[in-house]
């Protein structure tokens, strides 16, 4: 009785062993398995992560390709405009000589225009009035003199009148070129004064050398032989001229010579015209 009892002790003692050790057992895969379930976790979570960061990369190279693409258009776009920066620059070199030779060209056309009459081809009342001042400066620096001619073509309206503005025209452009015919040194000057009066300026001139060219132009004029029915002095045109010489100075302005000139003039309309007389300043 006592071996049966020992025997059934024993089994028990087995069967509470062995439901220990399976308990330990679960118990330990139970432990594994929530480590092995937080690792899945971890790794669904880095899967997840990099799914992300490999959408973000296709989509920075969808952009990459894009910017690339533009990139290329952009560049094609400017190699295209260099060539042909390249063929103007070629072709405005080459030209260079033609185009400078061009603005020259244009630079003394426009000279010509602010300084020339347009009727009558000579110097213009603002040449005369630059070179006036400009000759007034240096002959009194240099202590030299100066004389003016004033010259009017007599009873040029009456001419007008007769014969019409066109043949008028004409007549003073005629009249003009041979008062600048007959001054022949570089610094001498021819202008238009206005209307049908006209002005030379003669540096390092006095009154004898102003004289004979005044007269010199009378003569000029009267051998032109310019048909004038209207005029009261001659059959045809002449000229009536006021002469004046001085020693210009600075205190003085050279508007005192154009008075004495044109002095000189009303003298010569008193007198008869057609002739030459000189006023002193």
């Amino acid at each position: 009785m006592e071996t049966e009892n020992h025997r059934i002790v024993n089994t028990q003692q087995l069967f509470l062993a062995t439901v220990e050790s399976l308990e330990n057992e679960i118990n330990e895969l139970k432990t594994q398995n929530f480590i092995l379930k937080a690792q899945l976790d971890e790794k669904v979570a880095q899967q997840e992560h990099l799914l992300q960061a490999n959408k973000c990369m296709q989509a920075e190279i969808v952009d990459l390709k894009l910017t690339e693409t533009a990139l290329r258009l952009s560049l094609d776009r400017l190699l295209s405009e260099k060539n042909d920066l390249e063929i103007i620059l070629d072709t405005t070199t080459s030209h260079s000589d033609t185009i400078e030779a061009m603005m020259y060209d244009k630079a003394l056309l426009l000279a010509r225009e602010v300084t020339i009459d347009g009727l009558t081809q000579i110097a213009n009342r603002r040449a005369f009035d630059q070179r006036l001042e400009k000759e007034w400066q240096r002959l009194a620096r240099e202590s030299l003199p100066m004389s003016m001619l004033l010259c009017d073509v007599d009873f040029f309206k009456r001419y007008n009148d007769r014969y019409g503005h066109p043949t008028g025209d004409e007549c003073l452009r005629t009249v003009a070129k041979a008062i600048d015919a007959c001054i022949r040194r570089p610094a001498d000057l021819a202008a238009r004064y206005g209307g049908e009066e006209f002005a030379v300026i003669l540096p390092n001139t006095e009154r004898e050398g102003a004289t004979f060219i005044a007269e010199q132009i009378c003569q000029v004029i009267d051998d032109l032989a310019i048909p004038h029915e209207a005029s009261y002095v001659s059959n045809h045109v002449t000229i009536s001229i006021g002469i004046s010489s001085t020693m210009p100075d600075y205190r003085v302005s050279p508007k005192n010579l154009i008075e004495s000139a044109d002095k000189g003039l009303y003298l010569a309309k008193n007198q008869g015209r057609n002739r030459a007389v000189f006023s002193g300043s």
